[in-house]
């Protein structure tokens, strides 16, 4: 079975590999600081001791005033799992640095947070739009989505040419 790492013992590991580059570390995860987080990372994954040498997920979170990007890194000699977390308080325009040198399987990861939640990842080789076409309007994922300028609020029925849905017809139990 797969050893899930505390976020206390991840925590413990990245400042002794990089000192000063834990925010915090929490029951399940460690927090990184964005200054230092692509040289953790790198040390994380090269150093003996956590091996994480593979980029299980790479997710955003948006929580209204910041978003968090959600990293899942494995050690497949080790069978252990590491949860590492950045947050980014620039809910307008976030930013956190790219991964892709140190986990080449970040690149379509970093794209998707991108898309679907517009979180920039500095220093990407080539951050593009995965699923939805350039010049689409916002971000789907992001919890204020469809509070649109005009007064639109949530729901399909808001926008033109979509008809309100329709409840199907009950049937009587018998």
């Amino acid at each position: 079975m797969t050893r899930t790492m505390l976020g206390d013992e991840i925590a413990s590991h990245a400042e002794r590999l990089v000192p000063g580059s834990v925010a915090r570390a929490e029951a399940g995860a460690c927090f990184l600081r964005l200054e230092t987080l692509r040289e953790t990372m790198e040390a994380l994954r090269t150093d003996p001791a956590t091996d994480l040498l593979h980029l299980t997920n790479l997710c955003g979170v948006d929580y209204w005033d910041h978003f968090e990007v959600v990293y899942h890194a494995q050690s497949f000699d080790k069978n252990q799992l590491a949860c590492i977390k950045a947050e980014t308080y620039d809910h307008d325009a976030p930013v956190v640095p790219s991964v892709t040198p140190v986990w080449f399987g970040a690149w379509m990861q970093e794209c998707e947070a991108y898309d679907l939640l517009g979180i920039t990842f500095e220093g990407h080789p080539r951050l593009y739009r995965i699923f939805l076409w350039d010049g689409y309007p916002g971000f789907p994922l992001r919890k204020d989505f469809l509070s649109m300028p005009g007064g639109l609020q949530p729901g399909l029925s808001e926008f033109a040419g979509v008809a309100p849905r329709q409840e199907p017809p009950r049937r009587a139990v018998q």
